[in-house]
């Protein structure tokens, strides 16, 4: 049954609806060009061009990707024309390739979508290496390749504004898949049976995806707010918009579920109460998983799943717990299954809440956050000054060293296809660009990938060459290769080189039939760009640990600022409850989890608080995913160039652990600062102290001896502050409850801080 949803969550993805865009975008003139024409050169040459255009035709925003495919197509041209006027002479063409590399590769410092603008800009020059042409030769030939670009680009810009309502929807329903693997995630630390190290470190991965998916979204969402028509607001658009914010609050809502999982297992093991848990999450995952089907699929949900069993269940065993008297015995497990339910009550309404939106025929156009400019901030830059790129012609830039390694591979990759029998420059070179990355990781893991790929490509090739005689057949399945290499090229490289190498081969194969011996020589051709690429990898090396220093310094001081926006958040006079139930739980109690799908209109005040502790929530988010994604690249390289990895593998865990309980307190904290109880001078303490942790670890300051000691004693004042405030019998059981979960909350994000100073102290990184 799995499996049968990840297939029909692929055929209706973005990734599957891009492939196939990019398929027919490029093909279609080549047909056009052999059928009618019977010019099947001139469709190769226009082909390129669209090839070209097409690498950049990535998810994200219509406006950037039609820029972005614009600036490539004439880069292209350009490339293609300096190329072709150089082939007039070896020696020539070797030095215009040399340069036209080297600029390109540097290129990558404009930002995360050059690297597809340079690997497509170097690809239109590698496709003129092998021709000999006159100068005006050159110029057309260029100037078919820049009209396949044209044509790629408007195609799919064309394509894209038709389609726009769709991939929004597809963007959307990816983030709420990568929610549900979260949630996934999340139920594995209540199998007592699962190893907690290994939990961690799904956990980690599977918010990095989450956060991807969010950014992505995030990018298409708010640059496509919903607008007026005829007085009111589109409410289609509402509908997406609202399904972002509630898919953020949700996951939000299950990391701050995050509790005590040591003491969860050591005082409940194999008991009901944790299999309820577990099977209570896992359900909601299926259950946000089928929303996100429906969205891609233009449909109603599916109500199958019901929860309402785990969820009395639960109730029945704390109400037990209650009765045993736990909450004396052992307070701090009692309040982490209390608070955990609550939590998890409240993001089973809210997806409950999410499945009548999507499947309400007359959808609502009131939206869950105040709509006005202030969303952009939510939105990462995009402009990079142009000058940027001399500031980097020094061996301390990254993207210097790797323009240094891709133009030597390259360089050498020319000579060796010009010299030796039976291969060719052009594949030589292309393999080696495809494989090199800035980082060493990346190219190791692409270079497995593309051996491997290649292999199977090119024996799934033959046994479709030997077998099938047809050549309509054989054209068949040279598109349904080239569709799948475009669509799994984001998200499977093993997988896109398999039919990559497929296409290609056939398509050699029906232009010259029976040459074999093009098979042997691409495997040769990708085996000498392969050699090329890691041997050239390990020149001028910059190791992935030489930019975390800067990584670890950013998420310490994202973290701070998180912890003060839900500080002073809640400690900012007139907060109302709007505030508190546009993010799904701001109030707190067992009416909050009733409440919790709520979002009247706030005022003027409540949004902007809610804003600044949204932007920090966000910030913090993206700076441990950066982070996390570092420490990933740093595990694949040499073991002698991997720093400090438990105490990085710690930090990440602590760092996750404290983001968490900070967000599980922001409401609580409200509560407390509106009643202001004799022992708030406790929590104040509490959190500064937190706040000192984090700003002497991001000042990479040790842990002072007594730092164990000051953390007691904090602690300590907390218990006193909750015994204190129960002994009054001033405050009502449910306020008293709230301080304890308050508590205990404090007592974690003290500990986790400790760890991250601990940590932080004892890496030694360097900033850039």
């Amino acid at each position: 049954m799995r499996y049968s949803k990840e297939i029909e969550k692929f055929l209706y993805s973005q990734y599957f609806f891009g492939g196939l865009r990019s398929a027919i975008g490029v093909s279609l003139p080549a047909v056009l060009c052999l059928v009618v024409f019977h010019k099947a050169d001139l469709g190769f040459t226009i082909a390129t061009g669209a090839l070209g255009a097409c690498v950049v035709d990535m998810p994200g925003p219509l406006k950037y990707k039609h820029n972005e495919m614009l600036v490539c197509s004439v880069l292209g041209f350009l490339s293609a024309l300096a190329t072709g006027l150089a082939t007039f002479n070896v020696f020539a063409l070797w030095a215009v390739v040399v340069a036209l590399t080297f600029v390109l590769s540097l290129a990558v410092v404009y930002g995360n979508r050059w690297p597809q603008i340079s690997f497509a800009t170097l690809f239109m020059m590698v496709m003129t290496l092998e021709e000999h042409f006159t100068p005006l030769q050159a110029l057309i030939n260029a100037s078919w390749i820049l009209l396949g670009g044209l044509w790629y680009t408007y195609w799919a810009t064309l394509i894209s504004q038709w389609q726009a309502h769709r991939i929004e929807q597809q963007a959307l329903a990816e983030n709420v898949f990568a929610s549900a693997e979260y949630l996934l995630a999340r139920a594995d630390f209540y199998d007592v049976d699962a190893n907690l190290d290994e939990c961690y470190t799904r956990l980690v991965e599977k918010q990095t995806a989450a956060v991807e998916m969010q950014d992505a979204a995030r990018a298409i969402v708010l640059r496509n707010l919903p607008k007026l028509r005829r007085g009111k607001l589109d409410a289609q658009r509402v509908t997406l918009f609202n399904l972002f914010i509630n898919t953020v609050d949700l996951h939000e809502l299950f990391v701050g579920a995050h509790t005590d999982y040591p003491l969860m297992r050591s005082t409940f093991g194999n008991a009901d109460l944790m299999l309820f848990f577990r099977d209570l999450i896992r359900k909601a995952a299926s259950d946000l998983e089928e929303i996100g089907l429906a969205v891609l699929q233009n449909r109603k949900p599916d109500s199958r799943v019901n929860m309402k069993a785990e969820m009395r269940a639960i109730e029945y065993e704390i109400e037990v717990m209650r009765k045993q008297n736990l909450p004396e015995r052992n307070p701090e497990a009692y309040a982490a299954a209390s608070a955990t339910f609550r939590r998890i009550w409240s993001a089973v309404r809210l997806i409950d809440k999410m499945k009548k939106s999507v499947a309400n025929e007359k959808p609502s156009v009131k939206t869950e956050m105040r709509i006005d400019h202030t969303l952009m901030r939510f939105l990462s830059g995009r402009r990079v000054p142009l000058p940027q790129i001399f500031s980097n012609l020094t061996m301390a830039s990254p993207s210097f060293r790797h323009a240094l390694r891709v133009t030597i591979a390259v360089a050498v990759g020319f000579w060796l296809g010009r010299l030796l029998p039976l291969t060719n420059a052009y594949w030589i070179v292309m393999t080696t660009l495809i494989i090199m990355k800035p980082g060493y990781s990346l190219t190791k893991q692409r270079n497995t990938q593309r051996i491997v790929g290649t292999a199977i490509g090119c024996a799934a090739s033959l046994a479709l060459i030997w077998f099938v005689k047809s050549p309509v057949v054989l054209l068949v399945f040279m598109f349904a290769s080239m569709v799948m290499s475009y669509s799994l090229l984001l998200f499977n490289y093993a997988g896109s080189v398999v039919f990559t190498s497929s296409y290609v081969l056939l398509l050699f194969h029906l232009l010259a039939p029976g040459g074999m011996r093009i098979i042997g020589e691409r495997a040769i051709d990708t085996f000498i760009g392969c050699a090329l690429a890691i041997a050239a990898s390990h020149l001028f090396p910059y190791w992935e640990y030489r930019l975390m220093g800067k990584l670890v310094t950013e998420m310490l001081a994202a973290t701070r600022q998180y912890l003060e926006s839900a500080w002073w958040w809640g400690n900012a006079p007139g907060t109302g409850a709007g505030a508190a139930n546009t993010e799904g739980e701001r109030t707190s109690g067992a009416a909050t989890a009733a409440r919790a799908g709520g979002s009247p209109a706030d005022p003027a005040g409540d949004d902007d608080r809610d804003f600044r502790y949204r932007l920090a929530r966000k910030n913090v988010h993206i700076a441990f995913a950066n982070l996390a994604q570092a420490f990933r690249r740093m595990m694949l390289e040499p073991k002698a160039q991997q720093r400090f990895v438990p105490e990085m593998n710690d930090l990440l865990v602590q760092s996750h652990v404290l983001a968490a309980h900070i967000t599980a307190a922001a409401p609580l904290l409200r509560g407390m600062v509106q009643r202001e109880p004799d022992g708030s001078q406790a929590l104040q303490r509490a959190l500064s102290t937190v706040r000192e942790n984090l700003a002497q670890a991001q000042s990479g300051n040790a842990a002072p001896a007594d730092q164990a000691e000051t953390t007691k004693q904090v602690t300590r004042e907390l218990d006193a502050m909750v015994v204190d405030v129960e002994r009054a019998g001033a405050q009502p059981a449910e306020f008293i409850g709230e301080l304890k979960l308050l508590a205990l909350q404090c007592k974690q994000m003290l500990a986790a801080s400790f760890l991250i100073r601990k940590d932080a102290g004892a890496i030694h990184l360097p900033e850039a």
